[in-house]
């Protein structure tokens, strides 16, 4: 229940701040580049961070104290974002700078709790836990986006509107604070896991994994199916808000839309996981993303307003199958690292999801950039997307065939 509780806290946080980003370095006065550099240059930090946190983190006997740290440095961090608006200029860089740093933090809270959770509970309850942890936080990705986005689309002036970017990241400043204490009061004795290693021992650590082939099969799968979705993330809200005008209450049933539909339908995935086991699941998750530039072809091909609803009735639909990506990805990262030093195993896979975050929405803008930048580039780079998203759809098939009969 404590999990549960905890996952609902940060749940509320990355609603309140990370929903709400791009929008709010809009009204700072970002252009469609610096947008991109909000995506580009702050998963650069999390990659200098990450080695160095999943070695110390492998060195903890209770992982609890690294995810702890890290939410303190984040509620910091949150605090003094909430500030940037009073600054007399160069808004947009200060934000920039401190948001960046910010994700350092969050990284390091990803890896350490994903092993911190892998050390508590056994891999046979994994499933359950996190499917119950998942669905109350889509609630939460319910009602969040729905208040916010209301709020923020009443809002008179561009003033007003970030008075209230800046109440939310002192809310989600608080929300840590509180999530620390959930943390806190976890009992129970995580599983016995050897130092992790040192320094001078991370070439052997290296040369071992280069050699597991279960987990190069599925790093190779993962980061090819990550990196033909993060390539339209800053293409996708430009189209939402330079091409179909949505403002931030549209945002929000956008959100709300696709936190719904993936409500209604992670029992499904969590009894599909239970039959079929998780790598089977991820297959059809990856078939939903694939639907999604198609949603934004044919929204951006009608007039307005007709657009905007089809759009949002559209995305809804195409992310029925995204619950079976937040519940799998996970699980199937853990099926194929070892005990000994599994935070660093972590952590070097996040390093490569890291680098296609920071990179591929930047290439996505550069390539509409390329073609026009216009309403034909937008469509034409979106097909180009589609085409990648089924290929890698095809990999996560290919891999479930060939391990089909193995746990």
């Amino acid at each position: 229940m404590l999990f549960t509780l905890e996952g609902m806290l940060i749940t509320l946080v990355n609603n309140l701040v990370g929903n709400n980003n791009n929008i709010f370095a809009t009204r700072l006065g970002a252009s469609d580049l610096q947008l991109s550099l909000l995506t580009t240059i702050p998963q650069l930090v999390g990659l200098m961070v990450l080695i160095p946190g999943g070695m110390l983190t492998d060195r903890l006997k209770n992982k609890r104290s690294m995810v702890m740290v890290s939410l303190l440095l984040l509620t910091m961090f949150y605090a003094l974002i909430g500030c940037v608006p009073m600054l007399p200029g160069n808004r947009f860089t200060a934000f920039l700078i401190l948001f960046a740093a910010s994700v350092g933090p969050m990284t390091i809270y990803n890896v350490s709790w994903q092993a911190y959770f892998s050390d508590m509970i056994h891999i046979k309850e994994q499933n359950h836990i996190i499917t119950y942890r998942t669905a109350l936080t889509f609630v939460i990705g319910i009602i969040v986006p729905l208040v916010s986005g209301s709020l923020l689309a009443s809002a008179d002036t561009n003033d007003a509107k970030i008075r209230l970017h800046q109440i939310y990241f002192w809310i989600g400043a608080a929300l840590l604070l509180i999530q620390i204490i959930v943390l806190n009061q976890i009992k129970g004795r995580p599983a016995a896991v050897s130092a992790g290693p040192r320094t001078g021992q991370l070439k052997g650590v290296i040369s071992e994994l280069l050699h597991n082939k279960k987990f190069l099969g599925f790093v190779g799968v993962a980061i090819f199916f990550y990196a033909t979705w993060h390539v339209d993330w800053t293409l996708y809200f430009i189209g939402q808000v330079n091409y179909l005008k949505l403002n931030e209450a549209w945002l929000s049933y956008v959100n709300i839309g696709n936190a719904v539909v993936q409500f209604i339908t992670i029992g499904f995935w969590s009894r599909l996981n239970n039959k079929f086991g998780v790598r089977f699941g991820i297959i059809f998750g990856n078939l939903g993303l694939a639907l999604c530039p198609i949603c934004m072809i044919v929204a951006t091909s009608l007039p307005l307003p007709q657009g905007q609803f089809a759009f949002v009735i559209m995305n809804t639909l195409a992310n029925i199958t995204l619950a079976a990506i937040n519940l799998n990805m996970m699980q199937c990262l853990l099926q194929v690292v070892p005990e000994n030093n599994k935070t660093l195993y972590i952590s070097i896979y996040t390093v490569l999801v890291t680098l296609s975050n920071a990179f591929m929405p930047l290439i996505g803008v550069l390539i509409y950039t390329k073609l026009g930048a216009d309403l034909s580039a937008l469509q034409l780079t979106f097909w180009i997307i589609f085409v990648f998203r089924i290929i890698s759809t095809g990999c996560w098939g290919l891999r479930w065939w060939r391990l089909r009969n193995r746990e």
